[in-house]
C-alpha cells in the first residue's frame, strides 16, 4: 500500500465555510493540497479570499467561490443545492465560519453583567446554528447516500472545554458544536450511511483576522489576554493556521476512516495546564 493514498482527496469535492478567514484559508490550502476541488464560501470578506486564491496561483483553478450568509438558514440550504449542481456531489464539508459578535465579549476590566443580550444571542446563532447546525443539515443531507461516504468537520474551540476569559457566549456555542458533532455522527452512521463521518476540530489560540480576538497591540506585541494564553501554553506560542492543515486532511481523508464523533484538540497543550 502507498501510505500517501490514505491521505489523498483526489476526485473529491469539499465545501468550506468561512473560507475568507485565516483558519478557513488554511482549510482551503489543505483541501487543494490533498487534491480536492473546493467550493469556498465567504460572507463579507471577498477581498481576503481573492487574495488567498491569487497567492495560490494555478492551484486555485480548482476553487469556485460563493457568497453565503451564515445567519440565513435558507441561504445555506440554497447553496447546498447550488454546489451539487456545480460539482455533482459533496464529499467533504469543513465548517469554519464563526467568531464573536461585537458586544458579546468583555476584555480586561469588563464583566459578563455589562454585556448586551442581543450580541450574545447573535454569537450563539452564528457559531452554533449558522456555523454548525444549518450547514451540517443542508450539506449533510446531500451526502447521506454517497457510496463512498464522506466527512463533515466542524470547528469547535478550546472554549468548549475551559473558561476563556470574556468569551462566554462563544464558549457556550462551541460546547454545543462539540455536542452536536457527537449526536450527528451517531445518527448518520447508524441510520443512514456508516461511511459518513462527523468530527470536529478545537483550535487553541491562533492569530487570525478577527478583531474580536483582540490579541495584538498596534505595534504587534501581545495584548494581556494573548500573553496569558501564550504563558499558559506548554509549547509557549500561538499556533500558525497552517498547523491545522494536517489534522483537517487526516479527518477529511480515508486515513481517519474509523474515526467519528470526535473533537480533536489542536492547542499546543493549552488545556493540559488548566489555566485560570
Amino acid at each position: 500500500m502507498d501510505i500517501t493514498n490514505l491521505f489523498s482527496l483526489k476526485g473529491k469535492n469539499a465545501v468550506i465555510t468561512g473560507a475568507s478567514g485565516a483558519l478557513g484559508g488554511a482549510a482551503v490550502r489543505a483541501m487543494l493540497g490533498a487534491g480536492a476541488s473546493v467550493a469556498a464560501c465567504y460572507n463579507n470578506s471577498k477581498e481576503r479570499l481573492d487574495a488567498l486564491l491569487a497567492d495560490m496561483g494555478e492551484a486555485a483553478r480548482a476553487v469556485k467561490t460563493y457568497r453565503v450568509d451564515s445567519f440565513n438558514q435558507e441561504a445555506i440550504a440554497r447553496h447546498a443545492e447550488e454546489v451539487v449542481r456545480d460539482f455533482d456531489r459533496i464529499d467533504v464539508v469543513i465548517n469554519t465560519a464563526g467568531g464573536n459578535v461585537k458586544g458579546a465579549y468583555y476584555a480586561d476590566g469588563g464583566n459578563l453583567f455589562d454585556l448586551g443580550l442581543q450580541p450574545q444571542f447573535d454569537t450563539v446563532v452564528l457559531n452554533l446554528f449558522g456555523g454548525c447546525f444549518w450547514p451540517c443539515l443542508a450539506y449533510g443531507a446531500t451526502m447521506l447516500h454517497n457510496s463512498e461516504g464522506g466527512s463533515i468537520i466542524n470547528f469547535s474551540s478550546i472554549s468548549a472545554f475551559t473558561a476563556v476569559r470574556g468569551h462566554v457566549a462563544y464558549g457556550a456555542a462551541k460546547a454545543g458544536v462539540s455536542s452536536f458533532t457527537q449526536s450527528l455522527a451517531a445518527h448518520v452512521a447508524r441510520d443512514f450511511n456508516p461511511r459518513l463521518r462527523v468530527n470536529a476540530v478545537a483550535p487553541g489560540f491562533f492569530p487570525n483576522n478577527n478583531p474580536a480576538q483582540m490579541l495584538f497591540n498596534p505595534d504587534g506585541t501581545y495584548r494581556p489576554k494573548a500573553q496569558r494564553a501564550v504563558d499558559a501554553t506548554p509549547m509557549r506560542r500561538m499556533g500558525n493556521p497552517e498547523e491545522l492543515m494536517g489534522t483537517l486532511i487526516w479527518l477529511a481523508s480515508d486515513a481517519s476512516s474509523y474515526v467519528t464523533g470526535q473533537t480533536i484538540v489542536v492547542d499546543g497543550g493549552y488545556l493540559l495546564d488548566s489555566p485560570a
